[in-house]
């Protein structure tokens, strides 16, 4: 064995003490900071690479960025520089070995522990992605494991692959067979590309631009890895494998191994699109799928792994079904369809109207956007939509060839219009105001870790989502956060005054688009298209964010007068911007409920916040 000349001598103030990997751009070792008592890495740049053109320049910009994040599932940089002809970084040291270490020989991991992994290098990567920064090389070898609990995963070297290429993108050098180095044969080499070849995006390959769709699909390929102990392509060339990337489907999870959960499936499958605009938009998106399936699915993704059978803990004791589908029966019994919105339709045993215990859904829209008109989108055709996605959990499973519908209100008894609603304050971190969930009439509601999430499918209809906290006061003010996800020509805002009598709706409703245009409505079942538009403005306002962002709407309500303002600031309501203001003198509604309005086909929302507060 060759002796390291570094161990056990000084770089600046730090011990060398042992090496700890080496690969085709650098060499890490652990040392010790003596004064600030503490374990660190260092990873120091080799030679060939440091002396390349324009890299210093490269390495103390990056290393800057790099060092300003800051998240608990993110390695730290502490420090970074040059002593002598020695270029280095400094890193938090994680002694638990890396996820790469842990998926050796083929290990497959149980499904909740490779998706609580996935979830928590999702939000680290959305955490860099929100600062500019594109890692670029997700792989296990870069997901280190906390010493002190082994649920805790660390993702490294961020931003390093940028370092090495002078176009800043990363680039292919060589197309030779790839040389094995330590075993992997997927480890990067500098001479060959910048990134690994095993993770990379099919932009990568082909040396396009990349963003944080191009480090959703590299997680991608490493919950594949997780779920099923390989990754989703090999061959014995570069040429082969890259040339899989860009163009060969990934074989179906379950075809590797049949006790994946199917929503799992559905996610690494759109997150291994070939096209950018197929996948999860962001790692927030993903960690977000991610969730709703661990927080929805508890017993799909408790599944055993093979050589276990499956045991079927669901309470009416449905059938289990074949382990190379993973299908299960629905948590409910035997209803009959649901026939036009707002129709009694069957709920269980207890013979009740689907709508007697849950609040009023599916009202037809009138048209798709009273006087919000929208630029036509041209959308990609996803093979794998986020709805269906939420469907596989809380809608619509096929059994034995019919079609079982979950309520949409689960708790008993429905909203308590008797009573008077008083000031609370909604984090949607349980369900305590009783908010509808589960699917019916084409909407697919749920409560998940701080939000409620809403999902329309495509026969395009206005729904009006409400809790059971009882009959407005006169005067009151109505605080909804919430934002769109997906789809196009949809709109969302609050409603209030809220009562229906069959498929009769009355409230007023004040909604915005990602376009930024809004309108104040007055639904009214007398009027021709069963609303009176009281103020629309078709140009975009600047306080209202667009899609993926956060809107909070507030509606000031003083009797029969109503101003609204949105992300803080007063939204006009006629030809001035003084007139912020609106006074229904003719057949004002009172008392009624509060309630979201959502609508658009194929379109996803969520609400992280809703206070009324009573005056």
């Amino acid at each position: 064995m060759v002796q390291d000349s570094l161990i056990g001598q000084h770089l600046g103030v730090y011990l060398i003490q042992s090496k700890l990997g080496e690969g085709g751009m650098a060499r890490v070792y652990k040392a010790y900071h003596s004064r600030l008592r503490r374990d660190v890495a260092i990873k120091i740049i080799l030679p060939q690479i440091v002396d390349s053109e324009g890299f210093r320049l490269r390495f103390e910009r990056e290393a800057q960025l790099i060092a300003s994040l800051d998240h608990p599932n993110i390695v730290a940089v502490y420090d970074f520089g040059d002593i002598g002809n020695i270029t280095y970084l400094v890193m938090q040291y994680v002694g638990g070995g890396t996820l790469r270490d842990r998926l050796r020989g083929q290990q497959v991991l149980e499904p909740q522990q490779a998706t609580r992994y996935a979830i928590q290098m999702a939000k680290a990567l959305h955490h860099a992605h929100l600062r500019g920064i594109v890692h670029r090389d997700v792989k296990p070898q870069n997901m280190l494991i906390s010493t002190t609990d082994p649920n805790h995963l660390l993702l490294s070297d961020f931003g390093i692959a940028k370092l090495f290429d002078a176009r800043m993108e990363p680039t292919l050098v060589s197309t030779g067979p790839i040389s094995p180095m330590s075993g992997d044969s997927g480890l990067t080499r500098a001479d060959q590309i910048v990134g690994t070849a095993d993770y990379m995006a099919p932009e990568q390959v082909n040396a396009k631009p990349v963003d944080a769709r191009t480090d959703v699909y590299a997680l991608g390929v490493v919950l594949f890895q997780m779920l099923t102990g390989e990754t989703p392509f090999r061959s014995t060339t570069i040429q082969g494998l890259l040339f899989q990337h860009v163009y060969t489907p990934p074989p179906p999870l379950h075809t590797i191994n049949p006790y994946v959960p199917e929503i799992l499936e559905q996610i690494v499958a759109k997150a291994l699109a070939k096209a950018p605009e197929d996948r999860f938009q962001s790692a927030e998106e993903m960690a977000q799928a991610l969730e709703f399936a661990n927080a929805h699915s508890t017993h799909r993704l408790s599944s055993s792994l093979p050589g276990t059978p499956i045991s079927s803990n669901y309470p009416e004791g449905g059938a289990q079904t074949s382990p190379s589908m993973n299908r299960q029966a629905s948590l409910y019994t035997q209803q009959s369809s649901v026939s036009a919105p707002g129709a009694a339709s069957g709920y269980g045993s207890q013979g009740q109207s689907a709508f007697s215990a849950t609040p009023p859904f599916g009202v037809p829209a009138p048209q798709t956007h009273p006087g919000i008109t929208s630029p036509s989108v041209a959308r990609p055709t996803r093979k794998f939509p986020l709805s269906y996605l939420a469907l596989i959990v809380l809608a619509a499973v096929l059994i034995i060839g019919s079609l079982k519908i979950i309520p949409l209100f689960t708790s008993s008894g429905g909203p308590t219009t008797s009573s008077t609603a008083t000031s609370f304050t909604d984090t949607f971190q349980n369900n305590d105001h009783n908010w509808p969930q589960g699917s019916l009439n084409g909407l697919t509601a749920s409560i998940s870790n701080g939000s409620y999430m809403l999902q329309t499918d495509s026969s395009n209809q206005t729904y009006f989502p409400h809790p059971d906290v009882g009959t407005l006061p006169n005067n009151f003010t109505l605080t909804v956060q919430m934002q769109q996800q997906s789809g196009a020509g949809a709109f969302y805002g609050l409603a209030f005054r809220f009562s229906q009598n069959g498929s009769n709706i009355s409230c007023y409703a004040f909604i915005i688009n990602a376009e930024g245009k809004y309108q104040l409505l007055k639904y009214d079942p007398a009027a021709p298209n069963q609303y009176h538009t009281i103020w629309s403005n078709n140009q975009s306002w600047p306080s209202i964010h667009g899609l993926n962002q956060s809107n909070t709407l507030q509606a000031v309500v003083f009797g029969n007068t109503f101003s609204f303002k949105v992300n803080g600031q007063d939204i006009p309501l006629g030809t001035t911007s003084t007139s912020t203001s609106y006074t229904d003198n003719s057949n004002p509604y009172t008392g009624g409920q509060l309630a979201l309005l959502i609508s658009g086909p194929n379109t996803s929302f969520l609400v992280t916040s809703v206070q009324l507060q009573a005056q």
